[in-house]
C-alpha cells in the first residue's frame, strides 16, 4: 500500500495541516517541537485509532496526549491511501471516549461512500494487530529495538497458527504455572503427618479416658460397698438407738421417781409433830334429824289408829334422834387430839421401796450396758464415727460419679474429635493424593506445550535468520550474530546478546531485525515505514551503513523519515 496525502483537522500541536507523500523515501527535516513524532501518530491512529483512557492510574494515554492544543477544528482528520483493492479516504473524529469516535471511508475515485474495510481498518488491511504494527513499522527515538510478542510469532510461523493461538498458548502456560503454584501452595497446607500425630494423641486421649472411666467406676463400686457397709451397720445401731432410748426413758424416769421420793422422805422426817383435828361426821346430825321426822310421824299415826305399837315406836325414834343429837355435839365441842407420826414405819417401807427401784434401776444399767455392748458414750462416739465414714464414702461414690461423668463427656468428645479428624485425614489425604496427580498432570501438560511451541518457534527462526541476515551480512560483518526462538538475537561464538555490542552496532542489528519482520511478517499489504529520526546514537560511519540500509529498503518500502537535523536527512 502506499500513502497518498492526509488532512489533519486537529492533531496535538498539528492544526489544519496538508501533507502530500511521494514513492520512496519521504523525508521531513524540521526542528525540535514541529510535530514530526505527532504526524506519524496520526498515520497510525488513521489505521487503528485512538486507545480508551485510563481509569485506574494516571498513565497518559495516546488519546489525552494528542487532544488538540487549540479548540479549532475537530479532534482527527482525513488520509487517503492506495491499496491491492483500490484508492481510498480515510476519515476520523474522535471525542472523550471510542464509542463516541466518528468513523468514514470513502472510494477516493468515485468519492462515494465504502464498505471494503470497516473502523478496524489496520487489522483488515495489513493483517496484523496495533502492537505488532508499532513493533515493526514504527521506527521511534532511542527504541529500535522490536518488542516480540505472539501476534509476530504467529504471523512468522507456517500460518496455521494466530497470534490468539500463541497468546491462547502462552496464557494456558502461565495459567498452568499459577495453578501449580497455587497447587504446590495447597500442598504446603496440607500436613498429613501433623494430622496424623493429631489423630495419635487423640487416639492416646481416648483410651487414657477409658482407664479413667473404668477406674471411676471401679472406684464408684468400692466407695458404694463401703457406704452399704456403714449403712447396715448404722441401720443396726440405729435399731439399738431406739431400744436404748426407751430403755434410758425408763431409767431416767425410775431415777427422777426415786429422786423425788427420797426428797418427800426427807422432808416427811425433818417436820414438827402435828395436831390432828377430827372433824365430825354430818351423818349423826342427818340420822338424828331423820329419826325426829319419823318419831312424829309415827306419833301422827298413833292419833289416827290409837295403836300401842305405833307409840312404842314413837318413843323408840325420838330417843335415838336424841341420842345420836347429843352425841353430836360432844363431839363436835371435843378438844383436838395431837397426832404423832410413826416414824420407824415410814422408814422401813421406804428402805424396801428404795431398795426395790434401785434395783430396778441396776438392772436398766445392765440391760443397757448388755445393748450396746458397753459404755453408752463409747456407743455414741463409734455411731458418730459411723456417720463420719458414711458421709465420707457417700462423698466418694458423688465424686467418683461426677468424675465418671465428666471423663464419659470427654471420651465422647475426644470420639467426636477422632472421627472428625479421621475425616478430615482421609478428605485431606484424598485432596493431597488427587493435588499431587493434578500437578504431574499439569507439569507434562506444561512440559507438552512448551515442547510443542518450541517445535513451532523452530518453524520460524530460520526464515527470519535468513532474512536477517540477507540485510545484516551485505553491510556489516564483523560479527556473526544468531537469532532464538524469542527472536533475540546472539553472539554466534559466545552466545551472549547484542547487550555486547556497541550502541551505534545495536543499533543497525536492530535495524536489520526489523526490517526482516517486516519483510516476513506483512503478507497482504507492504506497509508504509516510519523512521522517526532513529539514528541519533550513530557516528557518522554507521550513519551511512544506516543510510544505505534505508535506501535499500525503499525500493520495495514506502518511508516516512523524520529527522530535526539536516546531517541526519536522507
Amino acid at each position: 500500500m502506499k500513502l497518498i496525502s492526509c488532512h489533519i483537522d486537529a492533531f496535538g500541536k498539528l492544526n489544519n495541516v496538508n501533507i502530500t507523500f511521494g514513492g520512496g523515501i519521504n523525508s521531513i527535516c524540521e526542528k525540535n517541537g514541529y510535530g514530526k513524532t505527532t504526524l506519524a501518530m496520526f498515520l497510525k491512529a488513521m489505521f487503528y485509532g485512538l486507545g480508551a483512557n485510563a481509569r485506574k492510574n494516571s498513565k497518559l494515554t495516546d488519546r489525552t496526549q494528542y487532544l488538540p492544543f487549540s479548540a479549532q477544528g475537530k479532534y482527527g482528520g482525513s488520509l487517503t491511501f492506495s491499496c491491492d483493492k483500490g484508492k481510498f479516504l480515510v476519515k476520523r473524529v474522535f471525542n472523550r471516549t471510542p464509542t463516541l469516535d466518528e468513523f468514514y471511508l470513502y472510494d477516493a475515485e468515485n468519492n462515494l461512500p465504502s464498505k471494503v474495510f470497516s473502523q478496524n481498518l489496520g487489522e483488515e488491511l495489513f493483517g496484523i494487530g496495533k502492537e505488532t504494527f508499532d513493533a515493526t513499522v514504527f521506527f521511534g527515538q532511542n527504541h529500535l529495538e522490536s518488542e516480540v510478542n505472539d501476534d509476530i510469532k504467529a504471523s512468522l510461523s507456517t500460518g496455521q497458527l494466530y497470534g490468539d493461538d500463541l497468546d491462547a498458548l502462552s496464557k494456558a502456560v502461565d495459567k498452568i504455572k499459577m495453578k501449580k503454584r497455587d497447587i504446590k501452595s495447597s500442598l504446603k497446607n496440607i500436613n498429613l503427618n501433623e494430622e496424623q500425630r493429631t489423630l495419635n494423641e487423640l487416639y492416646l486421649k481416648e483410651k487414657d479416658y477409658l482407664n479413667k472411666i473404668e477406674k471411676c467406676k471401679v472406684d464408684a463400686s468400692e466407695w458404694k460397698s463401703k457406704q452399704e457397709y456403714y449403712q447396715n451397720l448404722k441401720d443396726d445401731m440405729d435399731a439399738k438407738k431406739e431400744d436404748f432410748e426407751t430403755l434410758n426413758n425408763k431409767k431416767g424416769a425410775l431415777e427422777i421417781y426415786i429422786e423425788e421420793r427420797k426428797k418427800e422422805f426427807s422432808n416427811a422426817t425433818n417436820q414438827p409433830e402435828e395436831t390432828i383435828e377430827k372433824k365430825n361426821n354430818p351423818i349423826l346430825i342427818i340420822i338424828s334429824i331423820v329419826l325426829l321426822c319419823l318419831s312424829v310421824g309415827v306419833l301422827a299415826l298413833f292419833f289416827v289408829y290409837n295403836n300401842i305399837f305405833l307409840i312404842l315406836g314413837f318413843a323408840v325414834l325420838l330417843l335415838s334422834g336424841i341420842i345420836l343429837l347429843i352425841l353430836y355435839f360432844v363431839r363436835k365441842n371435843r378438844k383436838k387430839q395431837p397426832q404423832i407420826p410413826k416414824k420407824t414405819e415410814k422408814n422401813v417401807i421406804f428402805d424396801e421401796i428404795l431398795a426395790q427401784k434401785q434395783n430396778e434401776l441396776k438392772n436398766l444399767e445392765d440391760e443397757i450396758v448388755e445393748l450396746l455392748g458397753g459404755d453408752e458414750n463409747e456407743f455414741v462416739n463409734e455411731y458418730e464415727d459411723v456417720l463420719n465414714n458414711i458421709s465420707t464414702y457417700e462423698r466418694g461414690v458423688i465424686t467418683s460419679q461426677n468424675d465418671l461423668k465428666h471423663y464419659q463427656e470427654e471420651y465422647t468428645s475426644v470420639q467426636s474429635k477422632i472421627q472428625e479428624q479421621t475425616d478430615k485425614f482421609q478428605e485431606d489425604k484424598e485432596l493431597f493424593e488427587k493435588l499431587s496427580n493434578d500437578f504431574t498432570l499439569l507439569e507434562k501438560t506444561e512440559e507438552f506445550l512448551l515442547t510443542s511451541s518450541n517445535k513451532l518457534s523452530k518453524r520460524y527462526v530460520e526464515p527470519v535468520q535468513k532474512t536477517f541476515d540477507s540485510y545484516y551480512k551485505n553491510f556489516l560483518t564483523n560479527d556473526d550474530l544468531i537469532i532464538d526462538s524469542n527472536l533475540n538475537l546472539l553472539m554466534k561464538d559466545s552466545l551472549f546478546n547484542e547487550e555486547y555490542l556497541s550502541a551505534g552496532v545495536k543499533d543497525l542489528v536492530q535495524i536489520c531485525k526489523r526490517f526482516a519482520l517486516i519483510d516476513l511478517i506483512f503478507k497482504k499489504e507492504k506497509p508504509f515505514i516510519v523512521l522517526d529520526d532513529p539514528f541519533v546514537n550513530l557516528d557518522d560511519k554507521n550513519l551511512e551503513v544506516a543510510t544505505n540500509i534505508i535506501k535499500e529498503i525503499s525500493n520495495k518500502y514506502q518511508i516516512l523519515f523524520l529527522t530535526c537535523h539536516s546531517s541526519r536527512k536522507i
